[in-house]
């Protein structure tokens, strides 16, 4: 396994695409081996030690490429370093705290998976930008984001404080999860390998055709005002 960081995003829209670039960047400074791609182009993951998982949230919800990703690399990201981060609507306390309770619940639901450090950051909002159920969603009379005006959440100076979190933690070999007594058929984590196969399988059950929104959540290490918003320029 070669020391290279994979920095993988899920982006519909850009924002979160930016983000995950300007990470990449800032892991690149100490001379670390960067790739930032989209989650739907990693086909393995043998070349790298420590992963950066990153995907806005869309109605509390990560985007399918971001749950498939989870449920295809299960496995082998937990014997792999990670970072996870999300993007939303972040524009004072309140919000930014239900974007936090979202990444929480989101790592509650993955509990095999124990990030180093997590983070939720603003994003991008651009109502004209919105396609498909997004849209629609959007005119809805009770819509949250019904006449919401475009604005730029993202944080750039915490995103980049936190990306040189990594590259610090990284370095110093700190960028682990706890460890636990690991035997046959458990991870190095201490977690069931049968606990992970089990959720694989139920994301390979069809979703049900009527859109709802989608749900936010957390875990280890939350850092600053961030999100990307439902349906920013992710």
């Amino acid at each position: 396994m070669k020391a290279v960081i994979l920095v993988a995003y899920a982006s519909r829209y850009g924002s979160t695409r930016e983000v995950a670039t300007r990470i990449s960047e800032v892991l690149r400074k100490p001379g670390f081996q960067v790739e930032c791609r989209p989650m739907s182009t990693v086909s393995s993951l043998a070349d790298y030690r420590t992963v950066v998982c990153g995907a806005p949230f869309y109605y509390g919800r990560w985007p399918r490429q971001a749950r498939r990703f989870l449920s295809r690399f299960g496995p082998e990201l937990v014997h792999r370093d990670v970072a996870v981060f999300g993007t939303g609507r972040v524009g004072d306390e309140q919000t930014e705290q239900q974007a936090r309770a979202q990444l929480d619940q989101l790592l509650t639901r993955y509990d095999w998976l124990h990030p180093f450090t997590t983070a939720m950051f603003g994003g991008r909002w651009d109502p004209e930008s919105l396609t498909g159920v997004h849209r629609l969603f959007l005119h809805l009379p009770a819509s949250p984001l019904r006449g919401l005006p475009a604005a730029d959440l993202r944080d750039w100076n915490a995103i980049e404080d936190w990306a040189a979190r990594i590259a610090r933690m990284v370095k110093s070999g700190a960028a682990q999860p706890e460890s636990h007594e690991s035997g046959p058929g458990h991870t190095r984590s201490g977690v069931p390998l049968s606990l992970i196969a089990e959720y694989a399988a139920d994301q390979q059950r069809p979703e049900p055709r009527a859109a709802q929104p989608e749900s936010h959540s957390k875990r280890p290490e939350s850092h600053g005002k961030r999100l990307e918003s439902h349906g920013n320029k992710e």
